[in-house]
């Protein structure tokens, strides 16, 4: 080896080395000292697992763009050549069969129906235009075989219209009209397309991504969510494409204006006491053009497919990035550094820490805003007029409404920030940087150019973790400025109270003064109402007209002085409590006193014993004793008994006659009746009974 090379060699070891101590300061630096990024945990995300230490690989890491970089570590294979025209945009919207989210983004051109005859789909003068088209900034590049990103240009007028420009740098892919002769792969970054340039965007993507799912996937209020793992898919678009869909919200710019199926902030002014917000959304996108995938075994039990198709990283490729954020704070220079793009996932892996860079600049930006909204001035601690405003709530709930709508702002913030940690961890795991995964970009062989690839992800996961260590950082300072607002809303909750207390205190005072005031009225009142009853009296027309005044005086003492008397002695208590006893003992002693029942003294009723039988305890309660026969019982017990049973043509029968109710003898029972019993036997056995009917009737034997 010559001293030249190794000259260049220690040249090369020394920058990077030299990197690698400026990414360990700002580390450091900005984020406290390096002991404690493995205590920080993901607060706003999955308690159950640990932040990664940050991973710090050796000096080739960082030496990416090196000199020494062969020019077969890149994509080599040119990217397929399409071209549109304006026809075919024309044609395209009318006969395309979209879908709902894809109407709701065309809306406006599908209400005018006009639209879609004028001559020229796109404005045609340049500046402010009806659509909005001129806020639209689009970049479009072609990557070569070494690498490194051209802009894509127009090549027409100045005079042309915004939208008219994007359009030209988009119909043509891989024809040779731009700088990149032999391109490998195409960047497209489309921020706030009007609905003519989502239509552009549709015809000229459709046939590599499904235009349609990321449609659907920008218009859907859904958490932030990563699609990588693919490869078992059905449409062979989705097993060639990978993308992470965003979900957000940011403050809204100047001269900006929200889509119309963007939910935001109907009050779009700003001030002191109110932050204009919107829920936006952004896609980053890859499609990777491999003729010879590989196939895979579907190894799942409920899977549609049983084989899937991996892309080789290696192929052309596409990397679409589509905001809707209506603001300013978008990063337009992600590309244009120089660097050199070994393949299509790693131009993805760019665009998508530049995603979560402006993610975090703008939460940053809502998470200044709110603070400031509920931070009280400098002149607070001085001024106790601006005490009393904050302590003490209004009739219009200002502070109340205020702190509700910071608390729940953050809130939802954290949330957005937990999807979008998650979606990146769940998916770019350990098995991904070190190419081993079966399904996502694996690398199946160890060549030189797979190992450059490595270090090349080595590099972007240090600057993921960093970028997703300030996500959490973020969502930590958020929790505890949620913790501030929930303390203010304690404070104005307790000062707003004692205030109501003292209200209702002086209320209640005056309340007990009115009724005392009631109280004396009342009283005023009925000193005249027996002086009237007696004036009215008197001045009937069928009374005497000769005046004898004395008569009007007994008349008058007689009424009103018992009537005062009595409501001198009403009004208080212990007269109140008085006249209602001696009501009470006079109601009693003209109520009608009820009848008492007189029992003799001498009475004592006869034991019954509950252990004997029913017959048993029958004749028990009729005064038998066990040994007591029938014939000993008067004839005239229970008459009525006996007489209701004759009367029914049971008395010979009877269960009475059998427990001595219903006295029977031989002379009762005659002769007619024996002869009319033998009669029945004898036909019974005529009949052919085996036994006579036993008889009922019971006949003495002694």
């Amino acid at each position: 080896m010559s001293v030249e090379e190794l000259r260049k060699q220690l040249e090369s070891l020394q920058r990077s080395h030299e990197a690698l101590l400026k990414s360990i300061t700002q580390s450091n630096g900005s984020f406290g000292p390096a002991s404690d990024i493995g205590n920080i945990r993901r607060v706003s995300t999955r308690d159950d697992r640990h932040v990664t230490n940050a991973v710090f690989a050796d000096s080739s890491t960082l030496s990416d763009d090196s000199e020494e970089e062969d020019e077969s570590f890149f994509v080599q294979e040119e990217l397929p050549s399409q071209s549109f025209d304006h026809e075919h945009l024309r044609e395209h919207l009318k006969k395309h069969n979209w879908t709902d989210h894809g109407r709701e983004i065309l809306s406006s051109l599908f209400k005018d129906r006009g639209r879609l005859k004028d001559p020229s789909l796109f404005p045609t003068r340049a500046g402010p235009a009806e659509d909005r088209s001129h806020y639209s900034h689009f970049q479009v590049y072609d990557v070569g075989t070494d690498g490194i990103a051209e802009l894509v240009e127009s090549g027409q007028d100045s005079d042309m219209s915004r939208a008219n420009e994007i359009w030209h740098s988009l119909k043509d892919i891989g024809t040779g009209k731009s700088k990149v002769q032999k391109p490998v792969g195409r960047i497209t970054i489309a921020r706030e397309p009007s609905p003519i340039l989502f239509g552009a965007l549709h015809l000229t993507m459709n046939n590599t991504f499904d235009v349609d799912e990321l449609f659907r996937h920008l218009v859907q209020t859904d958490a932030s969510s990563a699609h990588m793992n693919r490869a078992f898919y059905v449409d062979v678009r989705h097993q060639k494409t990978f993308f992470f869909n965003f979900e957000y919200y940011t403050i809204i710019g100047d001269n900006c204006k929200p889509m119309e199926w963007q939910y935001a902030d109907k009050d779009m002014s700003k001030s002191a006491s109110h932050i204009p917000l919107t829920r936006c959304g952004a896609v980053v996108a890859l499609a990777l053009y491999d003729d010879k995938p590989r196939r895979v075994r579907n190894k799942g039990r409920r899977a549609r497919t049983k084989y899937g198709w991996i892309q080789n990283i290696w192929s052309p490729w596409q990397v679409l990035v589509v905001e809707c954020f209506p603001d300013w704070r978008a990063t337009p220079d992600t590309f244009e550094g120089g660097h050199k793009y070994l393949n299509g996932p790693e131009a993805f892996l760019h665009a998508l820490l530049t995603e979560y860079k402006d993610a975090r600049k703008r939460y940053e930006a809502i998470y200044k805003k709110v603070t400031d909204l509920i931070t009280p001035p400098l002149g607070f601690i001085f001024d106790p007029e601006l005490r009393d405003k904050r302590l003490f709530e209004n009739k219009e709930f200002t502070w109340t409404r205020r702190y509700f709508w910071a608390h729940q702002t953050l809130g939802n913030v954290n949330d957005s920030i937990k999807s979008m940690v998650d979606s990146f961890e769940d998916t770019f795991t350990d098995d991904v940087w070190e190419g081993k995964s079966n399904i996502l970009w694996p690398l199946q062989e160890e060549s030189p150019r797979n190992d450059h690839w490595k270090r090349r992800l080595r590099l972007l996961r240090l600057q993921f973790e960093r970028e997703m260590k300030e996500l959490r950082i973020l969502s930590r300072e958020n929790n505890e400025r949620r913790s501030e607002i929930r303390s203010l809303q304690d404070q104005l909750f307790s000062g707003t109270s004692i205030q109501e207390s003292r209200k209702s205190v002086e209320l209640t005072d005056m309340t007990v003064q009115q009724g005392r005031n009631i109280k004396l009225l009342t009283l005023v009142n009925m000193i005249f109402v027996p002086l009237t009853f007696v004036t009215s009296v008197y001045g009937m027309t069928n009374m005497e007209t000769t005046p004898e005044f004395w008569k009007f005086g007994v008349t008058l003492a007689t009424v009103c002085v018992p009537f005062f008397f009595l409501i001198g002695f009403l009004n208080t208590d212990s007269g109140y409590r008085i006249w209602v006893d001696k009501t009470k003992v006079i109601y009693r002693w003209f109520k009608p006193k009820p009848k008492v029942l007189q029992i003799d003294d001498d009475f004592t009723p006869a034991p019954v014993n509950r252990t004997f039988s029913s017959e048993e305890g029958m004749r028990m309660r009729l005064g038998q004793g066990q040994d007591h026969r029938p014939e000993q019982l008067p004839r005239n017990s229970h008459p009525h008994i006996r007489k209701m049973v004759e009367a029914m043509g049971e008395g010979k029968s009877s269960g009475l006659v059998r427990m001595g109710t219903l006295q029977t003898d031989r002379t009762t029972l005659n002769g007619e009746a024996i002869a009319e019993r033998k009669e029945e036997d004898d036909d019974e056995k005529e009949r052919g009974a085996s036994t006579p009917r036993d008889t009922v009737i019971d006949v003495q034997d002694e």
